[in-house]
């Protein structure tokens, strides 16, 4: 494979770096000429290329490797970053093997251009490369460029042994598809765990392997409906659904329509496809026979040699989310409706949801405090929060909530299996794919005043206003009585400040942020310092924090300053902190990152009455 013959070449030659650069800019007009290789990591941006008038407009994360030597030229209009590492790299001794290898690899061409699945760990070894470079630490700088190469190979070896077992999977499915098949079969096959063949259906897909194979079963229905000369209860059964019923209550879920009405729309379309190569889902040749032969009219012979249990139990895990059996099917056909009562609520975006009316399997992406203040356990949640939010972790029992991911990648099949009767989460663009589980809302912080309007909200959205009732009066009797503690210790007029410290800069709290600032300024309303308060009122935070440089962090510090040093925990720091009053008197009050990178009610409680608490001690 070319990436061996690669690693193999860079593994034998004599590598050194030149030079490092690192741009990150709004505008960015970087000019050299190359008389070495180089390395160009594009971490974000839109960039202009040029090497020896070539040019490359380059978007996003890519790797470039150079060889070419010349002028070059990179250039960019909108916020961008990039890192320039210039090295030589030789062949020792005249290696005539080498010397062949270095003919075939594709590091030896003029340009090469790379991209990796998973970027961050090699920006972050790019990061700390250039950060040895500018200490001038070049033993450091080799040994993390050797092994930034050898990662770097290590992604793209890992991303092509992805794509084979996908395609692998993909080729799996479309030979069983008329075969008893679930996701375990296809994993078994592929020798894939199943949270690694979900991840790589995510990824290419946006969805699971259960939701590929269950479309690629909607498309086989429609195609059939497609066609007039079959009857509803025939491919009902041909699909394996115990009943014409139940089927097209199913069709309905998938389409908006009744397989009568799909069917009656494409004959007034007259669309007249085919069940052939040239549709989305690709039959093999044996499949081709198949469906010519149900074609022409040997409809009850195909439905016997069809019948196989597969596609009921991929219906039913669509929309009971578990291995219902076919009597279960039926029973539910036959039976009066039990389902728990519902209400049409409008959610933090204005959508208008029918949801139960006190929902007991709860899932969330995000709103674990808000839903814990409610004497309620999730069955599912973003656990890695936690890690952030120590203070709800006695509100919970180890096991009973089930981590469905991190923010931003929350695994769908996670979520099904919890079989979840409503879904909270804080993103509406994930609405459509969570509501295809159960029914979802949006929920939003800045839709509500302050943290006890957070709580009587989710009350009103779970059914549970007496228990929201029950924590808000807690919750303001326990903060007047935080406040009070604080008032009798401290000079009237006294000033915060909350820094969040990092390596290159320090940075101000935001007043509505995580880190301790909703607890101190909203729910304890403590004074800001004068120029912080200016801040509040003038400009807009990042990420809940205001970025200031060390030389004036002095003009910042309050009578009382709060710290989290999360960022920087084993760096130094400039004597402009350092030397402040305040630090060497060892007067600043340190809190605790694991407690202090959450807002929620519950948390920002318990922040409350810590800060309070601290306070006071501090005074004495």
């Amino acid at each position: 494979m070319e990436h061996n013959t690669n690693r193999l070449l860079l593994e034998n030659m004599f590598i050194k770096v030149l030079s490092v650069e690192h741009i990150e800019s709004t505008s960015i007009d970087f000019k050299n000429t190359v008389q070495s290789n180089v390395w160009i990591v594009v971490v974000h941006g839109d960039i202009l290329l040029s090497i020896n008038k070539q040019r490359h407009h380059i978007t996003g994360f890519q790797m470039l490797h150079l060889t070419l030597h010349g002028s070059l030229s990179i250039k960019a209009t909108t916020a961008a970053r990039i890192y320039v590492i210039f090295y030589i790299g030789k062949i020792p001794h005249q290696d005539e093997l080498l010397k062949a290898l270095q003919q075939q690899a594709s590091i030896s061409r003029p340009i090469s251009c790379y991209t990796l699945t998973n970027p961050w760990i090699v920006i972050e070894m790019v990061d700390n490369l250039y950060r040895q470079y500018e200490k001038q630490q070049m033993l450091g700088v080799q040994a993390y460029f050797h092994g930034l190469i050898a990662r770097i190979f290590e992604e793209i070896e890992q991303q092509e042994y992805d794509n084979n077992k996908l395609q692998q999977a993909l080729m799996y499915i479309e030979r069983h598809l008329y075969h008893p098949i679930t996701v375990q079969d296809v994993a078994r096959y592929t020798q894939l765990s199943t949270q690694k063949l979900f991840t790589l259906f995510q990824l290419h897909f946006g969805h699971g392997p259960k939701k590929y194979i269950q479309e690629q079963q909607q498309q086989l229905a429609k195609n059939y409906l497609r066609k007039p000369n079959y009857q509803i209860k025939d491919i009902a059964k041909a699909m394996h659904f115990e009943s014409e019923i139940y089927f097209s209550r199913i069709f309905k879920k998938w389409t908006g329509m009744t397989p009568s009405e799909f069917s009656e729309k494409s004959v007034s379309m007259k669309s007249d496809l085919s069940i052939n190569n040239e549709n989305h889902f690709h039959y093999n040749n044996i499949q081709l026979a198949q469906a010519k032969s149900f074609e022409s009219r040997s409809n009850e012979q195909m439905l016997k040699k069809l019948a196989t249990p597969f596609l009921l139990s991929l219906m039913l895990l669509l929309t009971a989310c578990g291995n219902d059996t076919a009597q279960k099917a039926v029973k539910e056909n036959n039976e009066p409706n039990t389902e728990k009562a519902t209400t049409i609520v409008t959610d933090d975006v204005g959508r208008e949801v029918e949801i139960p009316i006190k929902p007991e399997r709860i899932v969330t992406d995000w709103y674990l405090g808000q839903v814990l203040a409610l004497d309620v356990v999730p069955v599912g949640a973003v656990i890695a929060n936690l890690d952030y939010a120590a203070f709800l972790k006695p509100y919970y029992k180890d096991g009973e909530i089930t981590n469905i991911g991190t923010d931003g990648n929350v695994s769908l099949e996670k979520v099904v299996e919890l079989k979840p009767d409503l879904i909270i989460t804080w993103n509406k663009e994930d609405v459509e794919k969570y509501e295809k589980i159960a029914p979802t809302i949006v929920f939003s912080e800045s839709a509500h005043q302050s943290a006890v309007e957070e709580v009587k909200a989710m009350g009103e959205y779970l059914g549970r206003q007496a228990e929201a009732e029950t924590f808000v009066n807690d919750f303001e009797k326990r903060i007047k009585a935080a406040k009070e503690k604080i008032y009798s210790s401290i000079p009237e007029g006294a000033t915060f400040t909350i820094f969040d410290l990092f390596e290159k800069n320090a940075t101000i709290v935001a007043n509505d942020s995580v880190s301790g600032g909703r607890a101190l300024f909203q729910v304890l309303e403590m004074k800001p310092q004068e120029k912080v308060q200016e801040l509040f009122e003038t400009k807009e935070s990042s990420g809940g924090r205001y970025e200031i440089s060390y030389e004036v962090v002095g003009d910042y510090v309050g009578d009382y300053v709060f710290v989290i040093n999360f960022f920087n925990k084993d760096g130094e720091f400039p004597p402009t902190w350092t030397n402040l009053d305040v630090v060497k008197n060892n007067e600043t009050i340190e809190l605790a990152p694991e407690y202090y990178f959450a807002s929620d009610p519950l948390s920002a409680l318990h922040q409350a009455e810590e800060m309070a608490n601290t306070i006071v001690e501090v005074t004495k």
